[in-house]
């Protein structure tokens, strides 16, 4: 089976992203990393271009979305790559947020945009990183594979 992690970059994120690819292996996932990063150039669109990132999901059993939210602000890159992805109908797809402070609407606005394309977001979860990623916090990452 094989499995798309397409993150953000933060510390925490790419953290956090390595921990989910470690787990996913375990489960005898062919795993690939995927950084969304936003094309400097902007496009006539109101969406961000992006430059790198995984767009077609159809080779992939499972995607795991990840990004950070600071403050209480929506992820606009990851809802903008979302946006541009193709062949998400009936994917699985699971969410993990790093998060400093308040994860305000950043959550269900990613679940929406994977819905909306005819995705499954199976499970979701947050993480504070205010104080950096310790040993608990890494380990509610691990369950939060393991119980996928």
């Amino acid at each position: 089976m094989k499995a798309l992690i397409p993150f953000v970059g933060s510390a925490e994120t790419i953290k956090l992203a390595e921990i989910v690819k470690e787990e996913l292996e375990k489960k005898n996932f062919s795993v690939q990393l995927s950084e969304v990063i936003k094309h400097k150039k902007k496009g006539k669109s109101k969406l961000s271009r992006i430059k790198s990132g995984v767009t077609d999901w159809k080779a992939f059993d499972l995607v795991v979305l990840g990004f950070p939210v600071i403050g209480i602000s929506s992820s606009h890159l990851m809802n903008d790559y979302l946006k541009q992805c193709v062949n998400i109908k009936g994917k699985k797809t699971a969410i993990f947020i790093s998060c400093i402070g308040l994860h305000g609407n950043a959550l269900k606005k990613a679940s929406s945009i994977v819905s909306f394309h005819g995705g499954k977001v199976k499970d979701s979860i947050v993480i504070s990183s205010f104080l950096g990623l310790n040993e608990k916090k890494q380990e509610q990452a691990r369950e939060f594979i393991k119980n996928l």
